[in-house]
């Protein structure tokens, strides 16, 4: 059998740039629409939890190659 190859250093870093962009997308757009329409901090948790499943299905997607 043989081994999947590992990603290069530059692979890694662009996951990591992705994981925080959608991060930081969905807590921005929470916080916008909280703001906007006086829903609170509710909805900027919410777009943090949307934020999380985008940045880990990115993850998965971006490292189904390796596996």
């Amino acid at each position: 059998m043989t081994k999947p190859p590992s990603p290069a250093l530059v692979e890694l870093i662009g996951i990591g740039l992705i994981s925080a962009g959608c991060i930081a997308a969905g807590v921005g757009g929470g916080y916008w629409i909280g703001a906007t329409t006086g829903a609170g901090d509710v909805v900027t948790f919410a777009g943090l939890g949307i934020g999380m499943v985008a940045a880990v299905a990115a993850t998965y997607y971006k490292l189904k190659k390796f596996l």
